[in-house]
C-alpha cells in the first residue's frame, strides 16, 4: 500500500475506534477525530465522515506536518472547510521535521513541543487563517506552549510590519485572547499566573495529559493555586460545556 493510503486507512481506523469508544461509554469520552494531513482531499473527506457520521465533538491537530505548520497556503482548504462548519479545532503539539534531536540526551517533548505550538499559533496569525476564520473555536494545548513569554513579541512582530498587521485586522492581542487553551502541565504558579494573564478564564479548559501525567495530581495542583471558586468552575466544567455540546447534556 502506498505510504499516503496507509496514512489515510490507519487514520480512518483510529477514527472509528474512537468513535466506538464514545458510543460505549459516552458519559467519559468524547472524540476529536483526526485528519489524514498532509493529503488534503483526504482530510477534506474525513472531516466530513467525522463530524456527520462519527458525529465527532471536533477535529483534532497536531502543530504542524513535516515543515508545514497550519496556517502553510497548503491548508487553507482544510481551514475554509472547518469554518463552513464552525467546528472546534483542537491542537496539540508535535515536533516538525527540522527540529527532532537538536539537543542530544534531551528528548523533543521538553523544549520542542511548547515552542512548536506557539509557531504553530504565528503561523495562523500571521498568515491571516484566523481572521479568515473566526467561526473555528481553536483550543490550543499547555496554554499555547510559550506563547505567554513571546506574546508581546508577536505584538511588536505586528507593530513593526505593515504586512503582518493586514493580518490580524482585530489586533495580536485580542486575536489571542479569542482563542481558547487547555490547561495540561501548566497548573503551577508560574503556568496558571501567565495563564491567566494571557486569556480570561473564559477561555481556559482543563488538560491534564493522561495518562502521562495523573489527572488526580494535576487536579490537586490547579487546587492549590488560591483560585477562586468562580475560576476554578470556569475552568473545570462551565468553559467545557460552552464549547462542546456533549458537556452541557451531562449533569453536574
Amino acid at each position: 500500500m502506498d505510504p499516503r493510503e496507509r496514512l489515510v486507512a490507519i487514520n480512518r481506523e483510529c477514527n472509528d475506534y474512537g468513535a466506538r469508544m464514545v458510543a460505549d461509554h459516552g458519559r467519559r469520552f468524547g472524540l476529536f477525530a483526526s485528519l489524514p494531513l498532509p493529503a488534503v482531499d483526504a482530510s477534506l473527506r474525513e472531516i466530513a465522515y467525522a463530524l456527520e457520521t462519527l458525529h465527532a465533538d471536533g477535529i483534532g491537530l497536531l502543530t504542524s506536518y513535516g515543515d508545514c505548520w497550519l496556517g502553510d497556503p497548503a491548508f487553507a482548504a482544510v481551514f475554509d472547510e472547518l469554518e463552513r462548519r464552525s467546528a472546534v479545532a483542537y491542537v496539540h503539539p508535535t515536533v516538525p521535521d527540522c527540529c527532532r534531536n537538536l539537543l542530544p540526551g534531551i528528548a523533543d517533548w521538553v523544549l520542542e513541543f511548547p515552542v512548536d505550538t506557539t509557531r504553530a499559533i504565528a503561523s495562523l496569525l500571521f498568515s491571516g487563517t484566523f481572521a479568515r476564520c473566526p467561526n473555528i473555536r481553536f483550543v490550543f494545548a499547555h496554554v499555547g506552549g510559550i506563547l505567554p513569554l513571546v506574546a508581546q513579541h508577536l505584538v511588536r512582530a505586528a507593530q513593526v510590519d505593515p504586512t503582518l498587521a493586514a493580518k490580524v485586522p482585530q489586533g495580536v492581542r485580542a486575536q489571542l485572547r479569542s482563542l481558547h487553551y487547555d490547561t495540561a502541565l501548566r497548573m503551577h504558579p508560574v503556568g496558571m499566573m501567565s495563564a491567566l494573564q494571557l486569556v480570561d478564564a473564559s477561555q481556559l479548559l482543563l488538560g491534564t495529559d493522561a495518562p502521562l501525567r495523573k489527572s488526580t495530581g494535576q487536579l490537586a495542583e490547579l487546587h492549590a493555586q488560591n483560585l477562586s471558586m468562580d475560576v476554578l468552575r470556569q475552568i473545570e466544567v462551565e468553559n467545557a460545556r460552552r464549547l462542546l455540546p456533549r458537556c452541557r447534556a451531562l449533569t453536574p
